[in-house]
């Protein structure tokens, strides 16, 4: 820190990027339909799961098919995956492609320990899990 004129300044080395956090309520989110870039519709964001330690989005959940619920399935998306486009989300990603994704019920959630299922649901998506840290 240097001072001129008895005003402080803080010099840095290199030049700093500010990234502007965008805070929104999850209701904001869930209900988004989410479409392919043929403007196809895949679902809607039924529910995020999230990693409680960091307080990150892990997944969107996409609910898909059925009649009021039922026969309906869930299909978790890797947050990072989506990007948000006006009303709403854009999955880069065949719609036949996105039939064979991996996907449960209602009633039959994953378990949350079951680590091994959600890196499969990573790599379906070719993203890596943010748990796995990659050592160089």
């Amino acid at each position: 820190m240097r001072e001129r004129g008895g005003v402080k300044e803080m010099s840095f080395a290199s030049p700093v990027s500010v990234v502007h956090p965008k805070i929104v309520a999850i209701e904001k989110i869930v209900g988004k339909r989410v479409k392919n870039a043929l403007g196809e519709d895949l679902g809607e964001v039924h529910h995020l799961m999230v990693d409680v330690p960091s307080g990150s989005i892990i997944f969107a959940v996409l609910s898909s098919g059925g009649i009021m619920g039922l026969g309906e399935k869930l299909y978790p998306v890797p947050w990072q995956a989506l990007t948000e486009k006006e009303d709403d989300y854009l999955l880069k990603i065949r719609k036949e492609t996105m039939e064979t994704a991996p996907s449960f019920d209602h009633n039959h959630w994953p378990k949350a320990d079951d680590l091994s299922w959600f890196e499969r649901v990573f790599r379906f998506y070719d993203y890596s899990p943010p748990w796995e840290i990659e050592i160089k």
